[in-house]
């Protein structure tokens, strides 16, 4: 891999399009269940599947090289209290998924040195920060959100957790969903 840290990677962030399908093939994250959807469940005949959400890929610039990929949609949070039931807008990342060679990259050489693992930023936290800054834009130019949400594998915990995504509280209710239900309900503020 030429890059020692996500600091060299210049990359871009655009929709991803139905012509994508071949240059993400060689993308994989490392879950195969996730892989198969980014890879197949997402292209129709024709189209892209639009169902879940809008699909943008993070390329290395001036290539065709995908490099990660995430996934955004409106959603909101229930808010109940007793007899009280409000909807919080939000925006939902649906999936973020950075591929393998570029995971637990440290960002630049202060990350990689710090002894506190609190203090350690990768690339990974450099493309969520960027999730988030447009998730906020559209909060703030185009329609009303106060939250970003994610539904987290055990496993990404930590790492939304780092990102500064909290666990829901009590009077948040979670969506009901078999794809879902193992995962842990986390959102953030605007």
């Amino acid at each position: 891999m030429p890059y020692k840290f996500g600091e060299d990677i210049d990359y871009s962030i655009d929709l991803l399009k139905f012509s994508d399908k071949d240059d993400i093939q060689s993308f994989s994250c490392g879950n195969e269940k996730l892989d198969f959807y980014i890879k197949s469940e997402i292209f129709g005949e024709t189209e892209l599947d639009l169902s879940d959400g809008l699909h943008f890929k993070v390329c290395i610039s001036g290539t065709n090289k995908i490099i990660g990929f995430f996934s955004l949609a409106n959603s909101g949070i229930i808010h109940q209290l007793d007899n009280y039931i409000h909807l919080l807008p939000a925006i939902k990342i649906d999936v973020f998924a950075i591929d393998k060679e570029f995971q637990k990259m440290h960002f630049n050489i202060e990350s990689k040195e710090a002894k506190n693992p609190d203090d350690h930023y990768y690339f990974s936290d450099q493309i969520m920060g960027e999730v988030v800054k447009h998730c906020r834009n559209v909060g703030e130019t185009q329609t009303l959100v106060d939250y970003i949400l994610v539904y987290a594998d055990k496993k990404a915990h930590r790492f939304y957790q780092r990102n500064l995504f909290a666990d829901y509280q009590s009077f948040m209710q979670r969506e009901q969903s078999q794809e879902i239900n193992a995962l842990i309900p986390m959102y953030m503020q605007l």
